[in-house]
């Protein structure tokens, strides 16, 4: 059901068009004494490079039965909303045997992590250069689901700073996990003003042949931020509001300042840093000569933290309700010496001395430990992220109970195969998932998870999703689903 808004609850100025969380003041009378309808939002969260084995967790079944495993310490707070899978492959999309390598690794699978296709056979099908299935985040944005439901069909997000090696494939394998049509790679924004702005209504072009907003650029010669510029008609709707909406849109217009301020810092030091943000780059025989690690200017750690304040921003205001997250490029080559180096064993991890490596060769085929404490650090930011969704009231829930988070990879880890692919959800879907369990399969095609969240949660009435080599029927996961 479409959540009821009246037009007072898009805020316009100057370029500006910031739509406000629910508000009961905002429903029309007419339709007040209806239940509110919350949405249920898709958010798929890409790890590279698999994850070493002690992220799979202890014990199986529901509740007390399992445990977290010690890289997924950081969801602590958040088992009882969360769903670990093990055993998923994604082979089948590749092998008419089922078989798990699928080489070049880094190249291929993370074609296939959202489309459940061989993008190569799709290139030979089509002749052309580069081409994919449609991804599943995109086939709920084209759905009459979420069509036309919000301002932003979905939005593609990510926090990579240098183009990374793409294992002689087409690099749209590895730089983006959204396809929207067969030769339509929708590839992530990386700076957070851009971001910001898209979430804002203020959209500026990243082609630099694009000319930008003038009002973008006009606000920010006068330092004027995105409330200034919609102040008036905050204040005009502010009047028509009950007590308890006028401080919540008080506390929703001050977390809007402040992330803007947050935004204007990081951006402008991934520039000073000389990071070279790309909109859609496509084969590169050649790595650009960018930076590689943090810098004076440049903290990952900042870039992860200001990236979450936007997703919750963009879900809370509905600006749109699917999110793609790409937290580095597949083969990431980012040296993690922001991240503090652990050591690990089956009860736990302790925090030690020095800082991590780069994130592929030092990592994934370096030391178990580092490549452990680089996926902790991941795990954290994801679970800070899902923290902050579970902290803003819905309903008699959390924004997070009316998700789905899909956080995973496209492989297992140092090993490269494409079997026991790392796979978590955290949120409710709306109710719909049976919450606090790990589900241990015997083997099961990754793309069954696509295809019982796309039926059995948005219900968008999927005959099959993907194409397996294989040949297997699709099936739904009764195991993840409330009764």
């Amino acid at each position: 059901m479409k959540r009821i808004l009246s037009r007072r609850a898009i805020l316009r100025g100057a370029g500006v068009a910031l739509t406000l969380p629910w508000m009961e003041s905002l429903v029309p009378k007419a339709a007040r004494a209806q239940a509110a309808t919350y949405p249920v939002r898709y958010m798929p969260i890409y790890l590279p490079n698999g994850a070493p084995d002690l992220w799979r967790p202890p014990g199986q079944g529901a509740g007390a039965s399992w445990q977290l495993s010690p890289i997924l310490e950081p969801f602590a707070e958040l088992k009882a909303k969360m769903l670990a899978f093990t055993n998923f492959e994604n082979g089948s999309t590749f092998n008419a045997d089922g078989s798990s390598s699928v080489e070049p690794s880094h190249g291929r699978q993370p074609g296939a992590w959202l489309t459940c296709v061989d993008p190569g056979q799709v290139r030979q099908e089509l002749g052309v250069d580069e081409a994919n299935g449609i991804s599943i985040d995109q086939i709920m944005a084209q759905s009459a689901v979420f069509k036309d439901k919000t301002a932003l069909p979905s939005l593609q997000v990510g926090l990579s700073t240098v183009l990374s090696y793409c294992d002689g494939q087409p690099c749209s394998n590895s730089r983006s996990v959204s396809w929207s049509a067969p030769t339509t790679p929708m590839y992530k924004k990386v700076d957070p003003l851009e971001v910001f702005n898209q979430i804002t209504g203020v959209v500026s072009g990243s082609d630099p042949s694009t000319p930008t907003d003038p009002n973008a650029e006009l606000r920010a010669r006068r330092t004027k931020t995105v409330v200034d510029a919609v102040l008036e008609n905050a204040n005009r709707t502010r009047a028509t509001l009950g007590r308890s909406d006028q401080l919540r849109m008080d506390e929703f217009l001050s977390s809007v300042q402040a992330v803007e301020k947050r935004v204007t810092v990081v951006s402008q030091g991934m520039v000073a840093a000389g990071c070279q943000i790309v909109q859609a780059p496509t084969m590169a025989t050649v790595m650009p000569d960018a930076p590689r690690q943090n810098t004076e200017t440049y903290n990952k750690g900042d870039h992860a933290d200001v990236m979450n304040d936007l997703i919750v921003m963009a879900l809370q205001c509905d600006a749109t309700r699917i999110i793609t997250y790409m937290l580095e490029d597949e083969r990431s080559e980012f040296t993690y010496d922001h991240v503090t180096k652990r050591t690990f064993t089956e009860a736990g991890s302790v925090e030690t001395t020095g800082t991590c490596p780069e994130y592929h060769g030092g990592g994934q085929h370096g030391s178990a430990d580092d490549f452990g404490a680089i996926t902790w650090w991941n795990c954290g930011k994801v679970a800070d992220l899902c923290r902050k969704l579970d902290a803003i009231p819905e309903g008699n829930g959390t924004l997070l109970d009316n998700c789905v988070i899909h956080f995973g990879s496209c492989m297992h880890g140092s090993n490269h195969a494409c079997n026991e692919i790392p796979t978590v959800i955290i949120g409710g879907g709306g109710g719909k998932l049976a919450l606090d369990q790990h589900i241990v399969f015997d083997v099961r095609p990754l793309r069954d998870l696509h295809y019982t969240i796309a039926n059995a949660v948005f219900g968008l009435g999927l005959a099959d999703v993907g194409k397996l080599a294989t040949g297997m029927p699709p099936a739904l996961i009764n195991e993840m689903l409330a009764v």
